[in-house]
């Protein structure tokens, strides 16, 4: 009776007070991100009219995610996450107040703004582990799916419309009024994590002292996934999309410019096609509830997002392009959704922040990934490097769930 109901509610982790309050400051800090990455964009390459300044500022974000990803999920296994995340949402709200100052001082030069990104990427880096650990103590077992597919709908709805916003607002009330929004995100964000519970505070190990202890978390960490073969293969298969499959992407103004000759407009229609499809992924998700075969959905979404990739690599039109995009961002909003709910179902509560921040570690790849995607686009054009991307994922996806056929019955 309860799963039937479950499925007639694609919102109902959101009757979940606590889930629901940090919802919507995900939300909040998600639209932050998205408008300071235009809004620094603009900024970076205001200052200095150089694509290589903008990869720089970008690659900044991503390296912290990468050194320091495995110490945030150490710290949010040690700490009361409601603590942490208090402590980085303020982090990140400080970093925006102090850009908008530089700025409306008119004393911002391109190194504050690097300097700005490694801070922001190593704060993130013990932000993101929290927050995707403390869903295990808001939410009920059952709810976890639904509840990571409301927080991927959020996610979509932001990449949506989040650029187009802050794009609108940099032509009204220019760079420093976009940064003030932008911190006045994070601080709501802030605010609402002050109404969730207390939580609860790791219990204690007798070999925590010092340093050496923590050291000894991300390494306990470490040896869990090894000798998980379910963790391992699932964190793998969260690893190689990022270095085959998400070069689209930044590849995209490529396809809008050169390949369909339809300039910014074709690349807002194209951007618009993924993020669609990406949200109606992340519903559908969310309104299947607590269903049984999620190992054979998550590979058979990841094989669709690796074929529509072939497909939209092989289009020959804007509308057929727009198609298969439409795939792509289904198949990886729900490849995505699931591998996430999979890891933290099967990690103990006492491990979930080190095992999700090897998870998030692989997000800081995304950027140095577009840098060899740049290069071989180059040479053998945009087109073959997407296909042949997609071609791998598929193929991987196809070859793994031979080796392993436990995948295809997880739940």
């Amino acid at each position: 009776m309860t799963e039937k109901k479950t499925r007639k509610h694609p919102l109902y982790s959101l009757k979940n007070r606590s889930f629901r309050i940090l919802w919507l400051g995900t939300f909040a800090s998600i639209n932050a991100m998205e408008m300071a990455g235009i809004a620094g964009g603009w900024l970076v390459y205001t200052l200095t009219e150089s694509p290589l300044a903008l990869g720089i500022v970008m690659a900044g974000s991503g390296i912290p995610l990468i050194l320091f990803s495995l110490f945030g999920g150490a710290v949010a296994d040690r700490v009361r996450k409601k603590n942490l995340l208090l402590l980085t949402q303020a982090g990140l709200c400080f970093i925006s107040l102090a850009i908008t100052g530089l700025v409306v001082f008119q004393v911002v030069v391109l190194w504050h703004l690097v300097v700005a990104s490694l801070v922001s990427g190593m704060v993130s880096s013990f932000n993101l582990p929290g927050r995707q650990a403390i869903l295990m103590e808001l939410v009920k077992e059952e709810e976890l799916t639904n509840a990571l597919a409301l927080n991927s709908i959020a996610g979509n709805i932001c990449r949506m419309g989040s650029p187009a916003l802050a794009g609108v607002l940099l032509s009204i009330i220019d760079i420093p009024g976009v940064y003030g929004i932008v911190a006045l995100g994070y601080g709501l964000a802030f605010f609402s994590l002050l109404f969730l519970p207390k939580g609860e505070k790791s219990p204690k190990k007798a070999d925590r002292q010092g340093g050496a202890s923590m050291i000894n978390d991300v390494l306990e960490g470490l040896r869990y996934v090894r000798s998980n073969p379910t963790l391992s293969s699932l964190l793998v298969m969260a690893f190689v999309p990022l270095i085959t499959a998400t070069s689209y992407i930044p590849l995209m103004p490529v396809f809008a410019k050169t390949v369909f000759k339809a300039g910014e407009t074709g690349l807002g229609f194209l951007m618009s096609s993924a993020g669609i499809g990406a949200f109606c992924g992340s519903f559908f998700i969310a309104a299947l509830g607590d269903f049984q075969r999620k190992g054979l959905l998550m590979l058979s979404s990841g094989m669709l997002f690796g074929l529509s990739l072939v497909c939209f690599g092989l289009a020959g039109s804007l509308g057929v392009a727009m198609v298969f995009l439409f795939f792509v961002g289904i198949g990886g909003s729900i490849f995505l959704t699931l591998i996430m709910s999979l890891i933290m179902s099967n990690t103990p509560p006492a491990l979930v922040g080190r095992v999700m921040s090897i998870f998030i570690m692989t997000w800081g790849l995304m950027p140095l990934a577009a840098l060899p995607a740049g290069a071989l686009a180059q040479l053998s054009g945009a087109a073959l490097v997407v296909s042949a991307g997609g071609a791998i994922l598929f193929i991987f996806l196809v070859a793994i769930s031979v080796i392993h056929p436990p995948l295809k019955r997880l739940r």
